[in-house]
């Protein structure tokens, strides 16, 4: 009898080891051209582990943001990258990786930005110039996300992430270069001083003979979730 037991226990225990990994994809980031995979490990009764990492190809800022009918050089902008972003979650179910959670997370992010132009109107001919440039956009956060799990029968999830806030550091870099008289370079430091005065967050810039460089955080907190993950749990 103590034999069946036993086994019996066994069995069970390797049931769950064998169910406490899920792999995802989201849903809702896939849908707007971002892919992104997930990967958890549960710890125990109220604990997982997660690593997920999204890759953005190629593409052009949503319609939404720009009128159709602007002649911007946003509408020709496109931006690529990579995000990564480790997580610990607390399941208040105590029945891991089922339930609401809560998540604290670190993630660092990284883009690449072409085909922007940096726009000044030149005192001397009285016309707009733009100048050809490219850029990036780095930010590392940390920060704490809600979200909740279901189990989907034996094998499938789905993981809602709720919404998260994160705070750290943001650099977005953008570098032009071209020849530059010295009444270039002052129209273009007006141009930029006028933008530095009506966004918010802080903006640094070099003018020089050959180049523009232009380097602004936002300082603004960074904003995660809405996300929708289908998941096989194995």
């Amino acid at each position: 009898m103590k034999k069946l037991v036993l086994s019996i226990f066994m069995i069970s225990a390797l049931a769950v080891n064998a169910q406490e990994n899920i792999i995802k994809l989201n849903l809702l980031g896939l849908a707007l051209g971002n892919i992104g995979v997930q990967y958890e490990r549960t710890l125990g009764e109220h604990s997982s582990l997660a690593m997920g990492i999204s890759y953005l190809p190629s593409r052009s800022l949503p319609d939404f943001v720009i009128d159709e009918d602007s002649t911007t050089s946003l509408k020709s902008m496109s931006f690529s990258g990579w995000t990564f972003t480790p997580e610990y979650r607390y399941y208040f179910s105590g029945k891991a990786p089922k339930g609401f959670y809560v998540a604290p997370y670190f993630r660092y992010s990284t883009f690449i930005v072409d085909k922007v132009d940096i726009s000044y109107t030149s005192t001397t001919t009285n016309q707009e110039v733009k100048v050809p440039a490219d850029g990036s956009y780095k930010a590392t956060t940390v920060g704490l996300m809600l979200g909740s799990q279901w189990l989907l029968g034996e094998h499938m999830t789905l993981d809602w992430w709720i919404l998260g806030v994160g705070f750290g550091s943001q650099e977005a870099e953008i570098t032009a270069l071209g020849d530059f008289s010295q009444i270039d370079i002052q129209d273009i430091k007006n141009e930029l001083a006028d933008i530095d005065e009506e966004i918010p967050g802080s903006m640094d810039y070099t003018v020089t003979s050959n180049s523009v460089n232009i380097k602004y955080d936002p300082e603004m907190p960074g904003f995660r979730g809405f996300g929708l993950c289908l998941g096989y749990k194995f």
